[in-house]
């Protein structure tokens, strides 16, 4: 039986951080996503908003509720807007967000309700097959893009 040589010292350190280093970046990858949730903070809870979405000249978009006018305001450009479509004036929407110390509903979803049922708000262009986010023209061919509502199954809004 023959003995093998030892290997020098940077071969064998080498191999030791081979098996170390998955173990290394699943670490660092946990940590990395705890502080993202951290930072996050804790899940909020939403608040529920129905009725219907009008636009106030010189205010911005209010929603109307039993006669009283709550002013709107939104967590993204694009969210604001899709409130100021006039396609969706006058329409019943349900706004899930949060109340503002400032008197405003911050919307956060927007979804537009027919007959009881949800429907997810959505602009398409037919002609290029693309989705934006908000109104306005397609980016692509630059024409209009339509309003879609796509139904909301009971299991997406959860």
């Amino acid at each position: 039986m023959r003995l093998s040589e030892p290997q020098p010292r940077a071969t064998r350190v080498s191999a030791s951080l081979r098996g170390i280093a998955p173990a290394l970046l699943a670490c660092t990858l946990a940590l990395t996503a705890s502080a993202f949730r951290a930072a996050q903070g804790a899940p909020r809870h939403l608040t529920a908003l129905e009725g219907k979405l009008l636009p106030l000249p010189g205010e911005g978009p209010v929603l109307q509720i039993h006669g009283k006018d709550q002013l709107l305001s939104a967590t993204t450009t694009y969210l604001f807007h899709t409130l100021l479509d006039k396609r969706l004036a006058n329409r019943e929407v349900r706004l899930e967000g949060t109340m503002k110390a400032d008197g405003t509903f911050e919307a956060e979803r927007l979804f537009t309700i027919k007959e009881g049922k949800l429907y997810r708000v959505r602009y398409f262009c037919k002609v290029c097959n693309l989705e934006a986010l908000e109104p306005g023209d397609c980016i692509c061919c630059q024409r209009p893009t339509e309003l879609e509502e796509i139904p909301v199954a009971d299991s997406d809004n959860k």
